[in-house]
This record gives structure tokens, sequence and C-alpha cells, in this order.
């Protein structure tokens, strides 16, 4: 297994991490009509939130933004390119927006995604999230801390 290296994004890295999120989206994009684009806006995601990088190797294996927000840490995107999957970095880079929370005194960590994403929603329950609320296709979750 390689090494994973964590790193915050500069702006830089806005290519990289868009072409991540790209192929981290691509599969259920052929299943999803509605899945809004997750890639525009990056180099103002760099500028106003925190966007944390894990490279393996020479590669962007995943990347997760988030920010806090009246008490709470919301996670606003979390991807891992299909290279990388099966190597735990999305529970890592979680882990890192949670120590963050924690840090800042957040009472809990709040995010949304999509109804049909089956697995990415079981991931988020395996690494203790809950969700409480499905409106539309929209799942909101929420982890206490």
């Amino acid at each position: 297994m390689t090494a994973i290296r964590f790193a915050n994004a500069v702006p830089a890295d806005a290519r990289a991490i868009k072409d991540c999120i790209a192929a981290a989206y691509s599969k259920v994009r052929e299943s999803i009509d509605d899945l809004p684009d997750v890639t525009a806006g990056i180099p103002q995601e760099i500028a106003e939130n925190q966007v944390v990088l894990a490279w393996t190797g020479a590669d962007l294996g995943g990347v997760i933004i988030y920010a806090q927000s009246n008490g709470a840490m919301k996670v606003i995107n979390l991807a891992v390119s299909p290279k990388a999957q099966g190597q735990g970095i999305a529970g890592k880079l979680l882990k890192r927006a949670e120590d963050a929370a924690r840090q800042a005194e957040c009472t809990h960590m709040e995010l949304r995604t999509h109804r049909q994403m089956q697995d990415t929603r079981a991931i988020y329950a395996h690494l203790g999230w809950r969700e409480t609320e499905v409106a539309g296709n929209s799942v909101a979750m929420i982890k206490e801390l």
C-alpha cells in the first residue's frame, strides 16, 4: 500500500482537485441524472474553506472540503479517486475534518448527500454518521462530537 501524505490545498492544486472529484463522481453520474456539478468553483473553495488533500505517491487520491458554520463543521465535499479507493482515505480525511471541528469546539458535523448514493450513505453510517432528513433526493446527515 502506498503511503498517504496529507496537505492543505493551494490555488495551484485546483486542476488536480477538479480532476479527482470528477473521477470520483464519474460512475454515479451515469445513473443519477440530477447530481449537481460538484467540480465548479474549486478556486473559490480553496480561498474560502478548508481543503485537505490526500496524496498517494504523485497522484491526488482524495480531497475533503469543509467549513465551520453556526457551531457545526460542514463537510462540503468529499471525494476519493477510483484508483485510491479501498485504502481508507475517506475515513482519514473525515477524521481530519473531525479533529478540526473538535479544535474549533463544534458540537457536531453536518453534510448532505444524494439519496441514490447508497454506497456513500453506507460509508458515512459506518463512520458514525446518522441520517436526519430525507427530502427529495437530498439526505442530511449529522455526526455528534
